[in-house]
């Protein structure tokens, strides 16, 4: 199945490019004797809309049909990775500097393990955050994150 995935991958990458889009993730799992194909597509210059989706699931879909890489019946799903996304590197708190993040730490900065607040500015490996209830701002090395994702902001 890997193999499979990895193939699945490569033209993915290729037809994101081409879209001027990227993968963001790859999942394809067995549920209840049926296969599970997901592709989650990004836009680096903005937010992922349906037609995105739509016109990326076409190009997928005449791919696969026509490889006949998956033997069985499946179920393929293309999707954003929507307003909460996960962040999951640097340059993802550099992207989105300014918007309303929850972080979830390894371990206690300031006597806290989870801080909600806004993205304020990236020094280095540190993630400046302004705290959303008191403005306090607080510097967040990257490898103290366990893992953090966007919010919405209402």
């Amino acid at each position: 199945m890997d193999n499979i995935k990895d193939l699945i991958r490569e033209k993915a990458c290729k037809i994101a490019k081409d879209m001027n889009l990227e993968i963001f993730d790859i999942n394809l799992k067995k549920i209840r004797r049926k296969l599970k194909l997901e592709i989650i597509i990004d836009k680096l210059d903005g937010y992922v809309g349906i037609d995105e989706c739509e016109n990326f699931s076409k190009k997928i879909e005449a791919y696969l049909d026509e490889k006949d890489l998956i033997d069985s019946s499946y179920d393929l799903i293309v999707s954003s990775p929507g307003l909460d996304r996960p962040l999951r590197g640097i340059n993802d708190y550099i992207r989105f500097k300014g918007k309303l993040a929850k972080i979830i730490l390894r371990e206690r900065i300031e006597n806290r393990t989870v801080i909600k607040g806004y993205i304020t500015k990236i020094e280095g490996n540190n993630i400046l955050i302004k705290e959303k209830d008191g403005g306090k701002v607080l510097k967040v090395p990257y490898n103290k994150i366990l893992r953090a994702n966007l919010e919405l902001d209402l």
